[in-house]
């Protein structure tokens, strides 16, 4: 062996130590990842994506409680609104049948009226309002139209008359109105 050399990049392939190798070669070839290293990033990325769905599913469970517990009393809303309904027609008849003129009728026709403001009451502490609905114009969403009629002084549209008063439950339509809708004023017969 006389012959020297003078680096390691003049050596061939074979005769080269084993982790020498020449700088050209090394940046040219990138280190390919072990399989270990391409396992830990798979299962990595599993779990990644398994703390996203656990996420998203904690985020849309919290939601549906909510909804839950905000519409809860739907069902029993809509069983006593015709008890409410009632209240109104006695407190209607009355006031235009003239019983609260009478002295023995007076104190049941302020009981009543006292019912009544409390029930509603009641109703507003619960969020549920009333559908705007006299004198509004008409709109199929809230209102439930069961008759027309000419108006002079309401034009084509507009709710008239009011039969059974709609109900809503933090904005969510329990119960439409049932109202009269203006045709407008009638054509003039020749």
């Amino acid at each position: 062996m006389s012959e020297e050399f003078e680096s390691v990049d003049d050596l061939s392939a074979e005769e080269r130590p084993e982790g020498t190798g020449s700088r050209s070669e090394a940046e040219v070839l990138p280190e390919e990842p072990s399989q270990e290293t391409r396992e830990a990033e798979a299962w990595k990325e599993k779990y990644i994506r398994l703390l996203a769905d656990f996420d998203n599913h904690r985020k849309r469970t919290v939601r549906d409680l909510e909804e839950a517990r905000k519409f809860a009393n739907e069902a029993l809303l809509k069983a006593f609104l015709p008890v409410l309904d009632n209240l109104e027609r006695a407190l209607q008849h009355g006031e235009t049948g003239g019983l609260g003129a009478i002295p023995e009728c007076k104190s049941l026709v302020e009981g009543v009226r006292l019912t009544h403001k409390q029930f509603l009451e009641l109703l507003e502490k619960n969020h549920v309002t009333r559908v705007p609905s006299s004198g509004v114009s008409f709109d199929p969403e809230i209102h439930e139209a069961v008759g027309y009629t000419e108006s002079e002084s309401l034009p084509e549209g507009m709710v008239v008359d009011v039969y059974q008063q709609g109900y809503r439950i933090h904005n969510r339509l329990v119960r439409p109105s049932m109202v009269t809708v203006s045709k407008g004023k009638s054509p003039e017969r020749a």
